[in-house]
């Protein structure tokens, strides 16, 4: 057993049935919630099922920190309006688009983690100035043709356009959304991504940038975030205790 709210460990390769596939989901919010990703009952994480048309997503209503297996959506992309399936997030179709648009994506993220909404909210973008940073080497997409909501068809395409084949995307005054080939790589890249903004925000007030050089960043990208080392980051998530943390605690501590 996880000590992880006490939900069986799973693996975070791409899912074989339908239950590893909820369990996946469960365990991912529970985790992104320890790092400062959680906001009241929003934000999602969702899953390419054992069937590829099919994904496994949170439902509203629940806590990141409190969803269970029996708190996680099926939805149908063989349905062009699965996302307005009882019980769906308003901003599903986030999800749905980005699978279409994506065959390579096993696993999406959108929260309103608080580094990456306050960079959204900005003219500024993601400076290579940690190893966390050279993980998006090619780059942090940027949806804003709207400060709204994503609830429409026209809405998640947009925001998949964003995306573009990245591994994730701040939404203008809004969060970020990432995505991975399977739940252990979109979790990294959410985590990371948080972090990489929340140390140049402090950096932002140290003194001047000095980044990590345009000819480097692929090399420490390949070399960090191996394949390989992906089993041992999801066992490792799984293990830690459960308290949670907003990001802000070392600045008020």
């Amino acid at each position: 057993m996880s000590v992880l709210g006490q939900l069986e460990v799973t693996s975070g390769h791409s899912p074989n049935t339908a239950e590893e596939a909820r369990l996946q989901v469960a365990s991912a919010c529970r985790i992104i919630a320890r790092y400062g990703h959680e906001d009241l009952t929003l934000g999602h994480v969702s899953v390419r099922g054992p069937d590829p048309h099919d994904l496994y997503i949170k439902a509203k209503g629940k806590a990141l920190s409190e969803v269970t297996p029996d708190d996680v959506l099926v939805v149908s992309l063989d349905d062009q309006d699965g996302h307005l399936a009882p019980g769906a997030h308003l901003e599903t179709v986030m999800h749905t688009e980005t699978y279409r648009a994506r065959p390579d994506v096993g696993a999406a993220i959108h929260t309103h983690a608080i580094y990456a909404t306050a960079l959204g909210a900005t003219s500024s973008s993601l400076a290579y100035l940690s190893h966390d940073a050279a993980l998006f080497d090619n780059g942090v997409g940027l949806y804003n043709a709207s400060v709204g909501m994503v609830m429409t068809r026209e809405d998640g395409h947009a925001v998949a356009d964003a995306l573009g084949n990245r591994r994730a995307l701040l939404l203008q005054n809004h969060g970020m959304f990432a995505v991975g080939t399977d739940i252990r790589w979109a979790v990294l890249a959410a985590l990371t991504l948080e972090r990489a903004i929340r140390v140049q925000s402090i950096a932002s007030n140290l003194g001047e940038f000095t980044p990590i050089p345009d000819s480097q960043i692929a090399d420490i990208r390949l070399a960090k975030y191996q394949e390989s080392f992906l089993d041992e980051y999801w066992s490792a998530w799984n293990r830690c205790p459960t308290r949670q943390t907003t990001g802000l605690e070392t600045e008020l501590e």
